[in-house]
């Protein structure tokens, strides 16, 4: 667990939050139900835990309480978010922020990033992946693997060896975005074999369900259309994946006054700073790690945040 301090903010990212080892996805990556009943119990005991409004007027007061803070944030619109968290946390009178893709509940389609993931739940043999990859790749962009580039891919991570990183990285935004898709959707329909609508209505939260969440004070903020690496689109494309966002909350009633935004994969760049402003973000969070004190209070379009498994 890390060290905390006094007059210092810790916003925390969760991602799976389910009863993975009763599930039919036991070796999915993600945060048992039963540890983040505990771990909210520990903040509440330790720390304060803040509304988006009350984390909002810190920011514009730029001044931060004395008492060590957290502000949970949960992504990707997880049916787990609305089964499980949702529930305990009104019980208890906890507030939290949920960044849904609107893509996925719109249109009943599984992001890439998703099916990728139970793509190594499924197969634990990441050899065999990474030459389903290499296959695909020869098939549709007649490319043998040593003309991908594969030296160029920065295989670091906290939590991955790296050969799943390798995996991640080709299917995420390595190989082009085209034939990416193709090769995720077959290798998804060879290891996972699952119909994509169901798959997507067990996946996701609905319309409903992201309505009820707002009815009962919980903040939806965006995590953009599609849930591509936004630093590697142009801005045009930029402005889509927010605007349709928000024009999709809009619709169904569910767009916060205090508008914040959760880049997917934290990707940005300058030009995302500038759309930020363009549409009043009130803030913005990345995958940075660390804390939010006096030093950094004003850079409020990349906030670092913490992994729950930084409190564990």
């Amino acid at each position: 667990m890390i060290k905390t301090s006094n007059n210092q903010i810790y916003i925390i990212m969760y991602h799976y939050v389910r009863k993975i080892k009763k599930s039919d996805y036991p070796n999915l990556k993600g945060l048992e139900f039963s540890d983040f009943k505990k771990q909210i119990k520990f903040f509440k005991k330790n720390f304060q835990i803040l509304s988006n409004i009350e984390f909002v007027e810190i920011l514009k007061k730029k001044t931060i309480q004395k008492k060590k803070s957290v502000l949970l944030t949960f992504d990707d619109g997880y049916k787990d978010h609305y089964e499980y968290v949702f529930p305990f946390l009104k019980k208890n009178k906890i507030s939290a922020n949920f960044y849904p893709p609107t893509m996925c509940i719109k249109n009943k389609k599984v992001l890439d990033v998703n099916k990728i993931h139970f793509i190594l739940e499924k197969e634990k043999n990441r050899e065999k992946i990474l030459n389903n990859i290499f296959f695909y790749t020869k098939k549709f962009l007649k490319k043998d693997p040593d003309q991908l580039r594969l030296n160029q891919i920065n295989l670091k991570s906290r939590y991955d060896n790296k050969k799943t990183v390798l995996i991640k990285r080709l299917l995420q935004n390595h190989l082009p975005f085209y034939f990416r898709e193709k090769i995720v959707d077959k290798i998804f329909k060879d290891i996972v074999n699952e119909e994509e609508v169901e798959f997507s209505k067990k996946l996701y939260m609905s319309k409903k369900n992201l309505q009820e969440l707002y009815k009962n004070g919980f903040t939806i903020g965006s995590h953009g259309y599609n849930h591509f690496w936004w630093e590697k689109i142009n801005k045009i494309e930029q402005e889509k994946e927010i605007s349709k966002s928000i024009n999709y909350f809009k619709k169904i009633k569910v767009l916060d006054n205090n508008l914040s935004v959760c880049y997917p994969y934290g990707s940005f760049n300058s030009q995302t700073l500038a759309l930020m402003k363009k549409y009043k973000v009130k803030y913005a969070l990345t995958t940075r790690t660390g804390g939010i004190d006096r030093k950094n209070i004003k850079n409020n379009f990349a906030f670092p945040r913490f992994d729950t498994n930084d409190f564990i």
